[in-house]
């Protein structure tokens, strides 16, 4: 039934994306040339499993005793896993996942953590964050194409996106943290940041690197 004098319903409004600048470098060295993701390490994007493992042993040769090899015959992925003492500019150890593509077995993607187990002061997050801010200042000293790029969101309780960004051929990186208080811009307070606290229990870095689409084209 019609009635004439009810309201016309307002489209529901997206909630605005929060955005942080904990974690944020306040300066940073300008390069000259476009940012390009071609892998970590020695380990290049298209390398096969044994070839990754050839490149860990010459770089890592004291982490080998922790390699782990994993296949998934659900999904048909492989993994390698390793554990490094230190690995800076996290502070402690840190866990490296290279992850290879079910079709072709062929490196795609490559995760660093750095984790502080347990329910850590707020001393102890904070190293996780200065390393963090290490990171972004150097990728942000590259330039970058486009709108290809995106800083310091807010995805939860204690969870940062601190940066994350694409290069020319697809490839991305990513930094984020977990565990840890910051400080929200409110709209409309400059210079009346909210502050949250982290949240109980443990804190975490990531550092993730994953190949364009080009890979799995070839």
């Amino acid at each position: 039934m019609h009635v004439p004098n009810s309201l016309p319903q307002r489209p529901s409004r997206r909630p605005m994306l929060e955005l942080s600048l904990t974690g944020q470098p306040r300066s940073w060295q300008v390069r000259e040339h476009l940012y390009r993701c071609h892998g970590y390490g020695r380990a290049r994007w298209g390398m096969d499993v044994a070839s990754v493992m050839e490149a860990i042993a010459r770089e890592y040769p004291k982490a080998q005793p922790s390699l782990r090899h994993e296949y998934d015959g659900l999904s048909g992925e492989q993994r390698l896993e390793l554990t490094l003492d230190c690995l800076p500019p996290g502070p402690g150890p840190a866990r490296l996942y290279y992850v290879f593509d079910a079709d072709y077995g062929a490196l795609i993607e490559v995760h660093l953590h750095w984790i502080n187990h347990g329910d850590p002061s707020q001393e102890q997050r904070l190293p996780l964050v200065q390393a963090a801010t290490r990171l972004v200042g150097e990728l942000m000293s590259y330039r970058w194409s486009g709108l290809s790029t995106r800083r310091g969101a807010v995805r939860g309780p204690g969870a940062l996106l601190l940066f994350s960004g694409c290069d020319q051929d697809g490839a991305s990186v990513e930094i984020s943290l977990d565990g840890v208080a910051f400080d929200v811009e409110r709209p409309g307070a400059p210079g009346q940041p909210e502050h949250r606290p982290a949240p109980r229990g443990p804190a975490a870095l990531r550092l993730s690197y994953r190949a364009g689409s080009w890979i799995r084209s070839e």
